[in-house]
């Protein structure tokens, strides 16, 4: 019986989660703004043991990789590349945006990218409608005006607008083939000056 650790702390928030089968068993969640370094490795060992799992028993991490903050982005990062490395198991990296996404539905994903810009993508489900960068606040605003029918999620406080409930750990849950990452070591974290238009 292999499982899956479901790790994402790229943004205000903390995630760890197990998975078996594309399937959620157990989750944390809470926000941890600039907490992440010192919780998410004692966060690990209390899923592990709570679920009596034994690291062993992993057979990969699934990390979200960024956009986010800068510290929070590379904690995840590393934390899952050295248990990866340590149990010589696969990496499934996945946009910290598409965590975001709401069930199968056309969702808009947003955080804060501070200096009145946000990182934006457009996902719908498997389908990527608009690749994640960062907009000025105004384009948001004007993209979302564009497009009523659509959900937003993630971090609306700067442009005043509400979320839809986040399912994060769904999302890292179900991780696609072609989103292992082949090298570990080349694994980088995806940083706000990525995106840069």
């Amino acid at each position: 019986m292999m499982y899956q650790l479901l790790l994402d702390s790229s943004n205000i928030y903390l995630a760890v989660g197990l998975s078996k089968n594309g399937k959620v068993i157990d989750s944390i969640f809470y926000n941890a703004w600039q907490r992440q370094s010192e919780l998410m490795v004692n966060e690990i060992d209390n899923i592990l043991k709570r679920n009596k799992i034994d690291k062993k028993e992993l057979d990969a991490v699934v990390v979200g990789i960024g956009p986010g903050s800068y510290t929070g982005v590379r904690i995840g990062v590393t934390i899952a590349k050295t248990i990866a490395y340590a149990l010589r198991i696969s990496v499934y990296a996945k946009s910290s945006l598409s965590l975001l996404k709401y069930k199968s539905e056309p969702t808009i994903c947003l955080f804060n990218a501070r200096s009145n810009r946000s990182y934006f993508a457009v996902y719908e489900g498997d389908k990527v409608l608009e690749k994640d960068c960062v907009l000025t606040n105004e384009e948001v605003l004007d993209f979302i005006a564009k497009h009523p029918d659509y959900k937003l999620a993630g971090d609306t406080k700067q442009i005043g607008k509400q979320s839809v409930e986040l399912d994060v750990l769904s999302n890292l849950a179900s991780f696609k083939e072609d989103e292992r990452v082949d090298n570990i070591f080349l694994l980088n974290p995806l940083y706000l000056k990525d995106l840069l238009k």
